[in-house]
């Protein structure tokens, strides 16, 4: 599961056609090599294709491959964003890695059906692993791909998915890594998630192949750190070959910290980087040249985030919402206000700033304007002059698992 919070106030040459990107999403990065294929995982009458992210170093290669698998957000699959992971992204094309990101079967422009197999999650994670499977395999025959270095990444729901991976021999693929894997609902009448989760857990690791890393948030409100660590002692007990990591992040950002530059400097970097060189992966930064967006300027408008009495003229849902959003959401974030006070936000996603005016853009009558990008406020002195915000338009939150 991947929980872009985003809210509203609101050349295999033959047959991996690449596309453009999604015209409602954020632009691609061309500095990155982006670009979106549509690849075959079942041909035939009843086949479907799956939209995947490409990101590539220049040059011919062979590169080593790492697949980056999503998480779900609340609501349904085929109207989840094309998920991207720039920044993780960008941290492996320095190490030398291709990196993809298929969408599997019923998300975003995929074809298939997304389907939870009722109280079966082994079966259901199993089925998921067959796309990424494919994925790999059609890669693989790519002259651009070292088939030999594979590594699989996964994040949430994509972390759970990348243990049914691990069940696998998969030629080329040499370790996972598990960031607060699992699936989550808040209320289901016909089976216990927790009996699942165990039954599902211990079924995983009892044919597990490839050896995994794991990492777990003390505060997390999906897979608590605690629960987790019960989940990996029968992965490991069934025979699973797996390490955990706890770790400890600020409130509600522990779920999301995977795609964050503090997720990767601080938590699982230092972890990932020493197992990765035990089995045979690259770490070393060999291409320094693909570096992000320049970080935000301050606009001199406002001394901190926290600076709640100079917030422009705004609906008063919105100025409660973004001192709500300043606590609970760590970088990347963003807040954009509009010239009536209607205001969006997105954190945890892609491109929040693209995300945040797009939000606000949906409710505002008026122009929108960023008000904060990660932890720099960047409105502008002169700013826009809001009107009277008594007929502005009340947050309306997009919804989220």
């Amino acid at each position: 599961m991947r929980f872009p919070r985003i809210t509203f106030s609101l050349i295999l040459a033959t047959t991996l056609t690449a596309h453009a990107a999604d015209d409602n999403g954020p632009p691609l990065r061309h500095d990155l090599n982006e670009q979106v294929l549509m690849l075959p995982a079942k041909p035939g009458l009843f086949g479907f294709d799956l939209e995947t992210t490409l990101f590539k170093p220049d040059g011919p290669g062979p590169f080593p491959l790492a697949v980056i698998n999503h998480g779900k957000k609340a609501g349904e699959a085929f109207r989840q964003e094309r998920q991207r992971y720039p920044l993780m992204a960008q941290e492996f094309l320095k190490r030398g890695y291709i990196v993809a990101l298929p969408m599997r079967r019923g998300f975003s422009r995929s074809g298939g059906k997304y389907v939870v197999e009722g109280c079966n999650l082994t079966q259901f994670a199993r089925d998921q692993a067959d796309d990424v499977t494919k994925v790999i395999e059609l890669l693989r025959a790519r002259p651009d791909v070292d088939g030999s270095r594979i590594l699989v990444i996964g994040q949430s729901l994509g972390g759970y998915v990348t243990l049914a991976q691990a069940e696998r021999n998969v030629a080329g693929v040499r370790a996972v890594l598990n960031f607060v894997g699992g699936i989550y609902w808040p209320d289901n009448q016909y089976c216990d998630l927790q009996t699942a989760r165990n039954e599902s857990f211990t079924n995983l690791g009892s044919d597990a192949k490839v050896d995994s890393l794991w990492f777990y948030g003390e505060n997390d409100a999906y897979t608590p750190a605690e629960t987790a660590a019960r989940l990996y002692e029968r992965y490991q007990a069934a025979g699973g070959r797996a390490e955990f990591v706890r770790f400890d992040a600020p409130k509600n950002a522990a779920h999301g910290l995977f795609g964050t530059r503090e997720g990767f400097d601080k938590i699982w970097w230092p972890k990932a980087e020493p197992f990765l060189k035990a089995h045979g992966l690259p770490t070393a930064v060999i291409n320094p040249q693909y570096i992000g967006p320049p970080a935000p300027k301050a606009s001199g408008y406002a001394r901190s985030p926290r600076n709640f009495y100079v917030l422009p003229p705004a609906d008063e849902g919105c100025k409660t919402e973004y001192r709500k959003f300043v606590d609970d959401n760590v970088a990347p974030r963003a807040f954009a206000f509009s010239a009536d006070g209607a205001c969006g936000w997105a954190a945890n996603s892609d491109d929040p700033s693209f995300y945040a005016l797009k939000s606000c853009k949906s409710v505002a009558k008026q122009p929108c304007q960023l008000y904060l990008v990660d932890d720099v406020v960047v409105w502008p002195i002169a700013g826009i002059a809001p009107s009277d915000t008594s007929t502005a338009k009340q947050p309306k939150p997009a919804p989220e698992s």
